[in-house]
């Protein structure tokens, strides 16, 4: 008798979770629906509506208003940064910041030929990146960035994007960073295929260099993710662990 109790109770949980599963599903393609046709009456971009529907709730009570979060997905080139951060602000409906894109023709062009950047050559670069994400958060606005940002005083100039940051006060700060790690052979192998296909300037040959560069201080807080993961898992992780500190007022349907 126990037995079968006990194989009922397990039914009942299992048609409830699915029911629930299903309504969740359900929910979130009735609201990727309704805000399909708002957008199309409107003529808005997602990250648009986002912006307006924020002013408004911000301006109808002051206690809603948010700073908003940059989320930076670092690590050396060919880690995957680019897509997981891309995911990341397809998933929040925000922008996404290519950090290759604000490098000088002439930053590309030295390592295109395999040769290092200085760190004279890094500041300009950093500082610009710094000033778009500034840009968003003064909006009060969620951006996810794609950037190596592999030393701590590179990771400085971003954190200063958030104005009200103090050195070292990692943990109040309104720029956080996620990092993707894999083995030297599997980015290596990554890179390769891309350069082989013409997708990016960094040839594998300065893998190395990169990685000798990498370092994270313990009492950054940065979380550390295995590359090799599929994007989407490490994009609903991201959101799962900064989901009270971003801007955004629904829960993404990814």
């Amino acid at each position: 008798m126990k037995l079968k109790s006990a194989t009922w109770a397990s039914q009942v949980w299992r048609r409830t979770k699915r029911n629930r599963t299903r309504s969740a599903a359900v929910s979130c393609r009735r609201r990727r629906h309704q805000l399909a046709i708002s957008l199309s009456l409107t003529g808005e971009s997602v990250e648009e509506e986002s912006r307006r529907r924020r002013s408004a709730m911000a301006g109808s009570d002051p206690r809603l208003a948010h700073p908003g979060l940059a989320i930076v997905i670092m690590g050396v080139s060919g880690c995957g940064k680019s897509t997981v951060a891309a995911l990341l602000a397809e998933a929040l409906g925000c922008s996404f910041i290519e950090a290759d894109d604000y490098h000088s023709q002439a930053n590309k062009a030295k390592m295109s030929k395999g040769i290092p950047l200085s760190d004279a050559d890094r500041t300009p670069w950093l500082e610009s990146l710094r000033d778009a994400i500034s840009d968003r958060l003064d909006r009060g606005e969620d951006v996810a960035v794609s950037c190596s940002a592999l030393q701590l005083k590179y990771r400085e100039v971003l954190r200063a994007a958030d104005r009200s940051y103090k050195p070292g006060d990692y943990a109040d700060c309104r720029v956080k960073f996620v990092c993707l790690k894999a083995s030297v052979e599997v980015i290596t192998e990554r890179m390769q295929r891309r350069s082989s296909e013409g997708k990016h300037f960094m040839p594998a040959s300065l893998l190395q260099s990169q990685v000798d560069l990498l370092q994270i201080n313990a009492a950054e807080g940065i979380t550390e993710v295995d590359a090799t993961e599929h994007p989407g898992d490490i994009v609903r992780d991201a959101i799962a662990q900064f989901r009270e500190e971003l801007a955004s007022t629904d829960p993404p349907c990814f």
